[in-house]
């Protein structure tokens, strides 16, 4: 499995968990905020997929990027970036 296809697994099982009130996988439009979910909720949502990946992901990425496909391209995109200050170093953008 590559880093992807795994940042995907991660990612689509926790907005599941939390966001998906049918618990069906969400589709590329999905809204988090439309389906009701918070602020706090979205924190849900990044805490357990930083703590999946063992990478520290700003909750911003989900704030910024409610819907289900800009989310997850955002959060490849900071996962993947060529010499990301956070990688494997546990420290580097705030979690904000």
């Amino acid at each position: 499995m590559t880093d992807r296809d795994r940042i995907d697994e991660v990612a689509e099982a926790w907005w599941t968990r939390v966001a998906s009130p049918d618990g069906e996988p969400p589709t590329p439009d999905a809204d988090f905020f439309a389906v009701g979910c918070t602020s706090l909720q979205a924190v849900m949502v990044v805490g357990g997929i930083s703590e999946d990946l063992d990478e520290e992901v700003p909750v911003r990425l989900l704030l910024r990027n409610s819907r289900y496909g800009a989310f997850l391209a955002a959060l490849r995109e900071y996962l993947t970036e060529e010499e990301a200050p956070h990688a494997g170093a546990g420290v580097g953008r705030p979690a904000w």
